[in-house]
């Protein structure tokens, strides 16, 4: 683990716009405050501050104006793993693909001194820390991250039970196998959320090259299904699975949410730099 989190030191979690809740902080909010970033001008109305009027501007208009300035918030940061059994799969394996995601910006977020709250989800959401800021908090999640074992199935609209998501950038970690995924998209964004899905497949589930005769058995539900497994159920099988992520991807875009397919043999490393370095 350090050496990968020496691998990301130097990338920065920024979100894209300005911040609408959080306290004082280092990024740019919605509204007005007292930063030292200048936004423009506007007439003075009465009640104004005096000592925001703009003199210079009087002697050039003989009106009165007051200088505005962008406020400055704090950014807090969700992440969402999926702990589901559908993640314990593939070589190399989806759920130590998707740890190192989730904890590689638990890390960046806490190194930036910003707040994070984490979540690990399966049939129910499980808060693991909330609200919390410090990089003495990093190596606590990653004991109890290191203990927990993938299970159940996966059921985003549990993520609808968070009680008041902070200002700022929640990260989403999974196979995105599981229900209520575009519902709960639109709660985040409604709630003016910041949202980046990270899809993590393994090349066994991209594309696949195994014997004639299998034995499927769905690792969420227990299900079992025998299949003679030829050339043309292969086609079928690639074309339904390029469906299935072109279509993860059109729910994330048509809500300008950012989507990032991550394959389990791509270094974690160049993912999150291509996800973060033009942020």
């Amino acid at each position: 683990m350090d050496a990968f989190l020496n691998k990301i030191e130097n990338l920065k979690i920024l979100p894209k716009g300005r911040l609408v809740r959080g306290g004082k902080g280092n990024y740019k909010g919605k509204g007005f405050g007292n930063s030292l970033d200048f936004y423009g001008h506007r007439e003075y109305l009465l009640g104004d501050d005096i000592r925001k009027i703009d003199w210079k501007a009087y002697t050039r208009t003989e009106k009165f104006y007051v200088k505005e300035f962008t406020e400055e918030r704090q950014m807090h940061v969700n992440v969402i793993l999926d702990s589901s059994a559908s993640m314990d799969f593939g070589y190399p394996n989806k759920w130590e693909m998707a740890k190192k995601f989730a904890l590689g910006m638990s890390y960046l977020t806490l190194k930036q001194n910003d707040h994070l709250s984490f979540y690990v989800l399966n049939d129910a959401l499980k808060s693991i820390q909330k609200n919390v800021k410090g990089k003495e908090y990093f190596y606590e999640l990653l004991e109890i991250i290191s203990q927990n074992q993938p299970k159940g199935i996966t059921d985003f609209s549990n993520i609808s039970r968070v009680d008041g998501f902070m200002s700022g950038i929640t990260f989403i970690i999974s196979d995105c196998f599981g229900k209520g995924l575009e519902q709960i998209l639109d709660l985040l964004c409604l709630n003016e959320q910041e949202v980046i899905l990270i899809h993590v497949l393994s090349p066994d589930e991209l594309n696949p090259n195994h014997e004639e005769e299998l034995k499927l058995v769905d690792l969420e539900t227990g299900d079992i299904r025998r299949i003679h497994f030829n050339d043309r159920v292969k086609e079928i099988y690639i074309r339904k699975m390029k469906a299935f992520i072109t279509a993860c991807k059109n729910i994330c875009t048509s809500r300008e949410v950012r989507y990032a397919l991550a394959s389990t043999d791509e270094y974690p490393t160049k993912i999150m730099t291509n996800l973060l370095g033009g942020v």
